[in-house]
C-alpha cells in the first residue's frame, strides 16, 4: 500500500469515526429528550392528582361539617323537632304565630340530601321580626328563609308576616334526637340590639320616597340697558362745499340729527363733537380721538384717524369710546 493510499485510508476511517459518533450522541440526546418530556408529563399529572386529592379532602370536610348541622336522620323526628324550634323562636321574639303548616319542596329521588319546610303565618313589630331572624341565622342547622313577606295594613301597628324556612336532613347526620347546637359565624353585628337600632332607623313597610332635591332659585340677570349709539347711522350731507350738514339717523327713536363742523352731537353714551363734514364722510372727535365715518355707516364703526388725518393702520380699529 503506498503512502497515498495509506492516507486515504485514515481519511475515510476518522469520517467512518466521526459519523458514528455524531450518530451516537443524536440517539443519546433524543433518548434525553424524550425522558425530559415523560418526566414532565408525569410531574403534570401528580399535579393533578394532588389537586384533585386535596379539592377531595375539602369536599369530606364541608361534608362532616354539612353532617354536623343536619337535621337527625329520622324524617319524622326531624319533622317535628324542627316544627317545635320554628314556633317557639318565633314567640319568644314577640311574634304571634296564627298557622304553620308544612311547605315541602319536590327533590329528585337521587338527591343527596332531604328537604324539609314549613310556613310561618305570623303578627308583629318590626322589632320582633328582627328578633326571629337574628335567632335564625344564629343557629348552625342546615337551613334557609325561602320567603319573607312583611305588610302592614291600613291602620295598624303591627305587620302581618309570612315566612317559608326549608332545613336538610343529610345521610350519616351526627344529630339524632335533637337538632344541632352552638352558634353559627354567618352573623356581622355582635348583637341583637346592634340589628334593631339597624332595621328601627328604616321604615321597611312604607314607600320609599327620595328627597326633593334642594331648589336653586336663581336671579335673572338685568339685561344691560341699549345703547342708541350703536343704531346711529350717518346717511347723508347737504349743501355746499362751504358749509356742508351731516345728517344722522338714530333708527332705535326715529330721530335725525342735522349737524355741521363745530356742532357737538351726543347720542346714548357716545358724545363728542363734529370736527368736519365732507359729501361722503364725517369726521367727528370723541375722547381725544378722532375718527371718520363714510356714508351708510354707524358712528361707533368709525375709523380712527392718526394725527396726520389718515386712517390708523392697524388690523382692529378701536371704535370710539363715550
Amino acid at each position: 500500500m503506498t503512502q497515498r493510499e495509506r492516507i486515504l485510508a485514515g481519511v475515510v476511517l476518522l469520517l467512518v469515526a466521526g459519523w458514528g459518533a455524531k450518530s451516537l450522541y443524536g440517539r443519546y440526546q433524543r433518548a434525553i429528550d424524550l425522558r425530559a418530556s415523560e418526566l414532565a408529563d408525569a410531574q403534570e399529572e401528580l399535579a393533578l392528582v394532588q389537586h384533585s386529592l386535596r379539592r377531595g379532602e375539602r369536599a369530606v370536610r364541608q361534608m362532616e361539617q354539612w353532617r354536623e348541622r343536619s337535621l337527625p336522620d329520622d324524617r319524622e323526628k326531624a319533622d317535628s323537632l324542627y316544627k317545635a324550634w320554628l314556633t317557639e323562636k318565633a314567640k319568644r321574639a314577640g311574634l304571634t304565630v296564627t298557622d304553620i303548616n308544612p311547605a315541602a319542596r319536590s327533590t329528585p329521588p337521587s338527591a343527596p340530601f332531604t328537604p324539609i319546610g314549613y310556613r310561618i303565618e305570623a303578627s308583629g313589630s318590626l322589632s320582633s321580626v328582627t328578633a326571629m331572624l337574628y335567632e335564625f341565622y344564629k343557629s348552625p342547622q342546615l337551613h334557609q328563609i325561602r320567603l319573607l313577606r312583611l305588610l302592614r295594613p291600613q291602620g295598624r301597628e303591627d305587620l302581618q308576616v309570612s315566612l317559608e324556612a326549608e332545613a336538610l336532613i343529610l345521610p350519616g347526620s351526627t344529630a339524632t334526637d335533637s337538632l344541632p347546637e352552638g352558634e353559627s359565624k354567618r352573623l356581622r353585628l355582635a348583637s341583637l340590639a346592634d340589628y334593631q337600632k339597624t332595621f328601627s332607623e328604616r321604615e321597611l313597610t312604607n314607600v320609599y320616597t327620595p328627597p326633593r332635591p334642594p331648589v336653586v332659585r336663581r336671579e335673572t340677570p338685568t339685561p344691560p340697558e341699549f345703547d342708541d349709539s350703536e343704531q346711529a347711522r350717518f346717511t347723508g350731507s347737504v349743501g355746499s362745499n362751504d358749509g356742508q350738514q351731516a345728517w344722522i339717523n338714530v333708527q332705535t327713536t326715529g330721530e335725525v340729527l342735522r349737524v355741521s363742523a363745530g356742532d357737538p352731537v351726543k347720542v346714548g353714551t357716545l358724545e363728542g363733537l363734529i370736527v368736519s363734514v365732507e359729501p361722503r364722510s364725517l369726521v367727528f372727535e370723541s375722547d381725544g380721538k378722532k375718527f371718520r365715518v363714510a356714508v351708510g355707516e354707524y358712528l361707533r364703526k368709525g375709523k380712527e384717524l392718526e394725527a396726520d388725518g389718515k386712517a390708523a393702520s392697524d388690523v382692529k380699529q378701536d371704535e370710539p369710546k363715550s
